[in-house]
């Protein structure tokens, strides 16, 4: 990891916590849409309504996809339904590359499109999502996209878990993963800033390297 990408983590990793993007209870747990209760909870989304952080945030994913090499042929920027849209928009703009959206299912009336917007056959297209965990709600983008002919150069979340590192494998393919920061990220800020205890944030380590999460090693 480069310099600049070091301090492209630790400056997200602290937005994300000053926002309470990324919160922390330790009796009442969060219950997460698979059921599963979590002592962790991230919403990226809350972002885009604070303007200067938003604005910071978008300037370091340009920073990061341009770092890229393999980015330099884009031509199509697709948000995932739904936190993905706005972020999505926001690259666009900037980047001055076409838009689009990807449905989690298709339509069930009208022309029951799942993508809307414009992909073209051959379009290389850069995915954007708020975050990934696991990656499994990220299939059906990736489906929706190669069914219309498109290639994925990458995906592009604000936060990556860290349960797949750089890649995303699915169908015998490793796809690009480009994030602003990682739990690891986020873990060094609350023992930088002395946030929480060590045993507290030992606890929150443990509990992410029982969901899978990589890198965690130093603070277990």
């Amino acid at each position: 990891m480069t310099n600049i990408e070091k301090k492209i983590s630790n400056e997200t990793a602290s937005i994300l916590l000053k926002k309470k993007c990324i919160e922390f209870s330790f009796k009442k747990k969060f219950q997460l849409t698979s059921g599963r209760k979590s002592i962790v909870y991230c919403d990226c989304r809350k972002i885009i309504s604070h303007t200067t952080e938003r604005e910071k945030l978008i300037n370091f994913a340009l920073k990061k996809i341009k770092l890229d090499k393999t980015l330099n042929s884009l031509t199509n920027i697709a948000g995932g339904e739904s936190a993905g849209i706005p972020y999505a928009s926001f690259l666009a703009q900037k980047l001055k590359l076409p838009l689009s959206y990807i449905r989690k299912e298709r339509k069930k009336f009208g022309k029951k499109s799942q993508i809307e917007g414009n992909i073209k056959s051959h379009d290389n297209v850069l995915i954007v999502e708020d975050l990934i965990t696991d990656g499994s709600s990220k299939y059906n983008f990736i489906d929706a996209v190669e069914k219309v002919g498109g290639r994925i150069k990458a995906i592009f979340v604000i936060f990556n878990y860290g349960i797949n590192k750089e890649f995303l494998e699915y169908k015998g393919k490793k796809i690009k993963i480009i994030s602003l920061a990682k739990w690891e990220d986020v873990l060094y800020m609350l023992k930088l800033k002395k946030i929480f205890p060590k045993n507290e944030i030992k606890l929150i380590a443990s509990f992410l390297n029982s969901m899978g999460v990589k890198n965690l090693k130093s603070f277990l």
